[in-house]
């Protein structure tokens, strides 16, 4: 989605972000018509609230730069906050929680904000820098601004997140247009940052959708340290009575990228919002913000336990001084219901305060993964997509040639024994992301989904229902 400026770097005017959206959706469709009269035929799978579980054998996860073996860092943005003095102790004493990081817009070749990094170090935390390239990739070369702010970051003695150029899934930055640039350019960066900061972890940041441009701006385990979503929860996209998203789920929200990327890397939550009062409609809603921010906040240490950092954008973009920016208050401070939910809401001991030791990154460790969005029940039999098996349970799924549609042979390794299964039915379904268009049409994925127990059996696991949460064990 598009928010008008929840940043200080430099956005497009208005109309031009919306005609860029409305580009990217007619894209979207396009791809979708590409698929013909039989994906319209695909049956649509029941949206259901299913959780699986899936705790590897052993120690097998290396943990990433300063992630925690379990929990959650909380952390927050505060620097457009005037009622508290842009001040991260004051946010700690409106909130009741002391935060383990704090985050600064920082535009590329703009010096190391060393004075900030000090202040966040003395609030008793550690700092996360969004870096943007905002006069595009072109600007980002193996020179010496890039080598000293390395060398800065490397001496501020504490851990350090880098954003690097987030955000480039959309159409509205500078630095989105080009996949092979932009991972040419951030694998440059991450060479520099790993050879004179090792204390900094690279953050590779999206933004919830458009989903379907994430995948090609990759550049590769090797040259991640941790990928980032940014989610917000909005009446309206764009302003647009017309296009309206009060009943997007945050949860829905965070799936796509929590799924695909999860099992091999710590997932942040670069910047979540919600909103409390939009121009669009005039309506004061601290209970829209209140029940959205519970439920994110609250079904992370159990759904989600991989996201290990998520950070509040506690902004009130209708007080900007750009009018284009003047639509959602996602702020905390003046509302004492948003105050409440979420004291209450990250109250447990699962939300972190303070960053983890240093020596801990690359320790092996277990780790419980999980998977939702794309599993349902069908006919008495549970069911989830491909991808869980492939990515998550790291099995291989030979589907059959042409001529046999619908069937499918798992294949696993266990104990030093390798397993090949019977053939498999397989079905296509559409599942609805939870999402729709400006038009108001709900937005699907189709899957090829395989039946869980029975691929789980053949893999030599045992699979228990606990309600609604699927439990897998070796």
């Amino acid at each position: 989605m598009i928010r008008f400026g929840r940043r200080r770097s430099v956005r497009r005017d208005g109309l031009k972000r919306l005609a860029a959206f409305l580009l990217a959706g007619t894209a979207l469709l396009l791809s979708l018509a590409q698929a013909g009269s039989a994906a319209a035929s695909i049956p649509a799978a029941p949206k259901q609230d299913w959780t699986i579980h899936y705790v590897p054998e052993g120690s097998a996860y290396k943990l990433a730069k300063a992630e925690p073996e379990s929990g959650v860092y909380l952390g927050a943005y505060v620097l457009q906050d005037n009622t508290i003095g842009r001040s991260m102790q004051a946010f700690n004493e409106k909130t009741g929680r002391k935060h383990a990081s704090f985050f600064k817009y920082v535009g590329y070749g703009m010096p190391y904000p060393a004075d900030w990094v000090e202040e966040v170090k003395a609030a008793g935390a550690f700092p996360h820098i969004a870096w943007e390239p905002n006069g595009g990739l072109a600007q980002v070369k193996d020179d010496a601004y890039l080598r000293q702010f390395a060398e800065q970051a490397g001496r501020s003695g504490v851990p350090i997140f880098l954003r690097f150029a987030s955000e480039m899934n959309g159409t509205w930055t500078n630095y989105g247009g080009n996949p092979d640039k932009y991972k040419e350019t951030w694998r440059a960066v991450h060479r520099i940052f790993a050879e004179r900061a090792p204390n900094v972890a690279m953050v590779w940041t999206v933004l919830a959708m458009p989903e379907g441009t994430i995948e090609k701006f990759y550049p590769g385990d090797a040259y991640v340290d941790w990928v980032g979503v940014n989610v917000y929860n909005v009446k309206y996209h764009d302003g647009l009575r017309s296009f309206r998203a009060s009943d997007e789920d945050p949860l829905d929200l965070l799936n796509y990228v929590y799924n695909r990327f999860s099992r091999t890397k710590p997932i942040q939550l670069s910047e979540f919002g919600v909103t409390h009062f939009n121009t669009t409609d005039g309506v004061h809603d601290t209970r829209f913000a209140a029940v959205r921010l519970s439920r994110l906040y609250r079904h992370l240490e159990h759904r989600y336990p991989r996201v290990k950092a998520v950070y509040y954008f506690n902004v009130n973009n209708v007080a900007e001084p750009n009018e284009a920016r003047r639509i959602n208050d996602y702020s905390l401070t003046g509302e004492p219901e948003l105050l409440a939910a979420y004291r209450l809401a990250t109250a447990s001991e699962h939300f972190l305060d303070r960053p983890v030791p240093a020596a801990l990154a690359g320790s092996y460790v277990a780790q419980r993964f999980t998977y939702r969005g794309r599993v349902f029940k069908e006919g008495g039999v549970l069911y989830a997509d491909e991808l869980f098996y492939t990515r998550m349970m790291m099995l291989g799924i030979s589907f059959a040639p042409d001529g046999r549609p619908g069937l499918a042979a798992v294949s696993a390794q266990k104990n030093g024994r390798y397993r090949m299964s019977a053939p498999i039915k397989v079905v296509r379904r559409n599942i609805w992301t939870g999402t729709t268009t400006s038009g108001g049409r709900r937005i699907y994925r189709t899957v090829r989904a395989l039946p869980l127990r029975q691929v789980v059996q053949a893999a030599g696991l045992r699979v228990h229902l606990r309600g609604n949460n699927i439990y897998i064990q070796e």
